[in-house]
Parts: structure tokens; C-alpha cells; sequence
């Protein structure tokens, strides 16, 4: 801290003066040791408020060797600005990378400690990790202590529990999972593109701090949701109560029954008595009402009503078909139609037939508009009849789970393919692989490439790539990219994507003939994060990402970007973990955001 001055003595007495004569001299008039005395320094005000300047500049001239005016002349650059873009706007990056560039918090512990502190604990800018230790005073006036050679994810060191994210998805980098740089396959010729470290997953991974997760939130983004919970069979049941009101299209009440079940997916003990649950969120009279006959009897009558039912078995049924929705499978058995074969003629499917078709269809995504406006959901809202037919064609093979090494493999085989294409790109697995699962309905995987100029396009040009060679045999839907619009109230993103039909290649010893559900998604690179976070769920987690934004921080959060609503500001983190730290989150690794069954 700043030495204060002491205050001026206006009235003295000749007595006074002389005791103070022969009193020792005042501190500030001894020789103050510095605790930087070789180390200079910049200060970057933005972000900064009058205060804490002040006690910067205080500090630093009193315990460094000076205060530069210029950035480019001092060892240490002190911000309080953690994304890259912002920073630039003050330091040229150029410079930036030269300079060991930590938060404001490393001039006050190390003026405290009376000597420079390692810099690893005190890096402003994730990007400039490794530059920043490099260029530590600490390190350069003894053996470094701050780093042991290896760049490692900027985290606090947790005491407390702590779970660790799972690994990279494989198909991260197709010849180097570890590498920063890739190539075209072996025997072709192509340059080397480097991968920044900001579009690799962390190593290692980022842990969870369990012990900052609330399960009393009522955001199940600041819940920690495992993908089994000691009471599983109770959120079984309530699931089966909110699925027959969203088949009913009762909205409302299956987001009562969702919300409810989410929370007590997050709750840590297994529920003995109501109790425990009444201060709950979302838990309503209603609920517990359900929750005390579980627990009286293992089970809940209604749902057990749901499902012997035929309407709910039928309903479930024709909703399981790839592009039929809840008002549609209400449409078809109001029509009379109650099994799979009725389906099939009420549509014409020949499942021979439909086998043999290959087909491509872009599709130029239309909003639709809220339920509102139309006052009742007349629309089908799936792809299309043509495509109901196709899904119907291919129920069996389609309705297989597909296993987490098949998942792996789908994404080694899609990655040496996109390779050859467009070198230098790199994925991420997503949806319920990410999270945990052992197996998945489909596949999910979000790309990008360092080079945003050649991501425009590239999910067309693939796709049509990955149907020449027989991999992809139908896509369901294939839009390009739309300008990002903060007042978007449709569900889909602005990102290009393909919903596909996917084959094995011959030569994959995963190779069965079995089609599987494949969706590409294309990324920049700036909104590569984001896309991943937003296309790996779960259901609710997003949403409330989303609640969160909006009503937290005024602030709009999908998978295309995040955006201030008030000025339509785009932001753009550079990591996964820095969108969490935008958004004022806790990191929740992906394996504790199963906030649905």
C-alpha cells in the first residue's frame, strides 16, 4: 500500500519543535528498499477505476524502477483487461507478445512479499500465457520458478473436490492429438498450418471446483449435474410425466416438470424425506406431492398411467421418427394411424427403396415464427414429408445406439477426409459423448480452422466431398451461414451446418453398413467456443445459459456468439473457459452438465 503522509502541524510550540528535533526523521524521509528495484513497468488504464490507478501508480513509483509512458519500453505491461481483442485496443499485439503482461494483483502481492512473484498465477491474457512467463522479472533474475517448460491452462489451484474434464475428442488434430500444427495426409504435398493454442482443448484439462456449485441455484448452469444421480429412478419418473405434456403440446407444464427434474438431478443425496426437497427451486405442492407418494411407494401412479397408455406408447412412438414433432405424431394419430406400418403407408415408404437413394437438398433456413402469432401450431415443424420418408426408410439402422469408440472412430474417418480438403482444421465431439455418455442417438461435431476465410463454404464443399465418396449418403438439411442477429427468436443458429446420413468406409474396421446420424457444424474460429459449448448441452443447461445472459448481463448467448442486447456488441472469448468467465460462471466441466435425464 501507499505510504500515507502525515498530516502538517500547523500550530506548534517552541517546546514541540524542539522534541520534534530531536525525534528520529519521519519514515518517508528514510530510504524506502525497493521490492522491483530493476523491474519497469506499464499500466494500461482501461478497465481500471480512479482509485485503483492511483494505488498503481503509487505503488509502482515507489517500488519500481519507473512507470514508462510507452508499453513498448517496459518489462511489465498491468491490465486489468482479460480478453485479447479489448487489449489490443490499448497495446499493439506485437508488443504484447514481447512483455510479461499479468494482472494488477502481481505489483500488490509482489510489492508485498518485497520481491517479484513468479507470473504464472497472475497472467492477464490466456493467449499470452506463455510469452507472459517467459517474460516474468522473476524469472529472469534467477532459475525460473514460475514455470516448469510446459504452458498449462491459467486456473486456480482448488483444494476442494475437484473433477477433472474428459479427453480431447480424438479427432482434435488428425495426425498430432497433442501437435499445434498439422499437414496434409501422407503423400501430398501442403503447408504446414499452425493451430493456436486457443482452438485446442486445455492440457490438462480444467478442473471443477464442486465445492462453488450451487445446487440451490435456480440456474442449472450453476449446478453441477452428473449423468447418473442417487436419485435416478425418481427423475425417471418425472420424466415420463413431462414427456407426455410436451407430446400434448402443453408446453408450459412440460418445462414445470423439466426444471424440476433438473434440479433434483443436481441435488447431491439421495431424497429420504420431502423435506429435503421443499426449499428446492421449481419444487412446487404439485411435485411434492409426487415426490412423497415415490417415496412412499417407489413409483408415481400418473406416470405409470402415462405409460401403459396407448395414445402415450403411439405418440412416443411417432415421435422417435427423425423430423416428426409433437403437433405432427398429435396430427397423425388424430388421423387413425397407431404403429409403424400405418406410418409407412400413410407416407408410401418402400424401405428398399429408400436405402438406395442418395440425395443432397440445401436447404435455406426460414425462421419460423412463434407460436404466438400463429395462435395454434399448425406447422410441421420436422424437415418435410420427403424427409420423414427417408427417416422411415432407415428407422432400423437409425435407432441403434451408436458406442463412444464408434463415436471416436466416426471422428478419426470425418477428420483425415476434411483434411485433404482443407488442412489445418480442427473439431470437437459434442452433444452427449462430450458429456459422458456411453452411447449417443447421433454424432455431433463442431469445426473451425485459424483461417476464418476458409471456413465460409467449407461444410457445403464437404459434405458434397463426403457424398462422392459414398460416406455420406443423404443429408436431412444444409444451410451456409446468416449474419448473426441478437433479435433471432428461432431456435437455429447462424452457423453452417449439415444434418447427415453417414456410412462407414469399407476400410473402418467399425464398418457394419449400419447408417448412422451425423451433424457437421461449421464455426469461425472466433465463435469456435461457443459453438462447442452451445451444441454440447444438455437442453437445459443452454437454456439456462441463455436465461443467465439475459437476465444477468444483458447479454445474448447462443452457439453463433455472444452479444450485449442493448448495442448489439459482439463478444468473442477465447476459450471455452473464458466464455464461463464472461458470463460471471464457474467452470462446469462438460461431464457435470447432464441437466436433463
Amino acid at each position: 500500500m501507499p505510504f500515507k503522509r502525515p498530516a502538517p502541524a500547523s500550530h506548534q510550540t517552541s517546546e514541540q519543535s524542539g522534541e520534534e528535533s530531536s525525534r528520529q526523521p519521519p519514515a518517508k524521509q528514510q530510504k524506502i528498499e525497493k521490492a522491483l528495484p530493476e523491474t519497469t513497468v506499464y499500466i494500461v488504464q482501461a478497465k481500471l477505476d480512479v482509485a485503483t490507478i492511483a494505488q498503481l501508480f503509487g505503488l509502482a513509483e515507489r517500488h519500481t524502477k519507473g512507470v514508462c509512458r510507452n508499453a513498448a519500453d517496459a518489462d511489465v505491461i498491468i491490465t486489468g483487461i482479460g480478453m485479447r481483442r479489448r487489449l489490443e485496443r490499448n497495446i499493439p499485439w506485437s508488443i504484447a507478445k514481447t512483455k510479461a503482461v499479468v494482472t494488477p494483483a502481481w505489483l500488490r502481492d509482489s510489492v508485498d512479499q518485497g520481491k517479484a512473484l513468479p507470473c504464472d498465477d497472475y497472467v492477464a491474457i490466456q493467449d499470452l500465457h506463455q510469452t507472459t512467463i517467459e517474460h516474468c522479472p522473476d524469472c529472469n533474475c534467477k532459475p525460473c520458478a514460475c514455470s516448469d517448460g510446459d504452458s498449462e491452462a491459467v486456473t486456480p489451484r482448488f483444494k476442494t473436490k475437484q473433477l477433472p474434464s474428459p479427453p480431447s475428442s480424438p479427432s482434435t488434430s488428425v495426425k498430432h492429438e497433442t501437435g499445434r500444427s498439422t499437414a496434409a495426409v501422407e503423400g501430398q504435398h501442403a503447408p504446414v498450418v499452425t493451430v493456436p493454442e486457443n482452438l485446442l482443448p486445455p492440457d490438462p484439462p480444467i478442473p471443477t471446483n464442486l465445492e462453488k456449485l450451487n445446487y440451490m441455484s435456480r440456474y442449472a448452469c450453476q449446478r453441477a449435474s452428473p449423468l447418473v444421480c442417487p436419485n435416478q429412478a425418481l427423475v425417471q419418473e418425472l420424466d415420463i410425466i413431462r414427456r407426455s405434456r410436451a407430446l400434448e403440446g402443453e408446453e408450459r407444464s412440460a418445462l414445470s416438470y423439466e426444471r424440476a427434474a433438473s434440479v433434483i438431478k443436481a441435488y447431491p443425496h439421495e431424497i429420504r424425506s420431502v423435506k429435503q426437497v421443499e426449499k428446492l427451486p421449481y419444487i412446487g405442492v404439485k411435485i411434492t406431492g409426487l415426490i412423497d407418494e415415490f417415496l412412499d411407494t417407489g413409483k408415481i401412479t400418473e406416470a405409470r398411467k402415462i405409460s401403459a397408455s396407448e395414445r402415450f406408447q403411439t405418440l412416443s412412438l411417432f415421435s422417435s421418427i427423425y423430423g416428426i414433432g409433437p403437433s405432427t405424431a398429435l396430427r397423425l394419430y388424430n388421423l387413425g394411424l397407431r404403429n409403424l406400418n400405418d406410418l409407412e403407408v400413410y407416407y408410401g415408404v418402400e424401405p428398399e427403396d429408400i436405402a438406395k437413394q442418395s440425395q443432397i437438398v440445401e436447404v435455406e433456413e426460414k425462421p419460423r415464427k412463434p407460436a404466438w402469432q400463429h395462435g395454434k401450431h399448425t406447422g410441421d415443424e420436422g424437415l418435410g414429408d420427403s424427409w420423414t420418408r427417408v427417416a422411415l426408410g432407415l428407422r432400423e439402422d437409425l435407432a441403434k445406439k451408436i458406442p463412444r469408440a464408434e463415436v471416436e472412430e466416426m471422428g478419426r474417418v470425418v477428420m483425415r477426409e476434411l483434411e485433404e480438403l482443407e488442412p489445418g482444421c480442427v473439431s470437437t465431439i459434442v452433444g452427449g459423448y462430450r458429456r459422458g455418455k456411453a452411447e449417443s442417438n447421433d454424432v455431433d461435431i463442431v469445426f473451425t480452422h485459424p483461417d476464418a476465410s476458409k471456413v465460409k463454404g467449407l461444410c457445403k464443399r464437404f459434405v458434397h466431398k463426403l457424398h462422392e465418396r459414398g460416406m455420406v449418403t443423404h443429408v436431412m438439411h444444409l444451410s451456409g451461414f446468416h449474419s448473426h442477429n441478437p433479435l433471432r427468436t428461432h431456435h437455429w443458429d447462424s452457423l453452417e451446418k449439415a444434418l447427415t446420413v453417414f456410412i462407414m468406409p469399407p476400410s473402418s474396421p467399425f464398418h457394419t453398413g449400419s447408417r448412422r446420424r451425423l451433424d457437421l457444424i461449421f464455426a469461425p474460429p472466433e465463435v469456435y467456443w461457443t459453438a462447442v459449448i452451445g451444441w454440447t448441452g444438455s437442453i437445459m443447461f443452454q437454456r439456462d445459459i441463455r436465461q443467465w445472459a439475459k437476465d444477468k448481463l444483458g447479454m445474448k448467448f447462443d452457439s453463433s456468439g455472444i452479444t450485449r442486447r442493448y448495442d448489439s456488441k459482439e463478444f468473442f472469448p477465447k476459450t471455452e473457459k473464458e466464455v464461463f468467465d464472461l458470463l460471471g460462471l464457474e467452470w462446469v466441466d462438460p461431464t457435470w452438465r447432464n441437466a436433463d435425464l
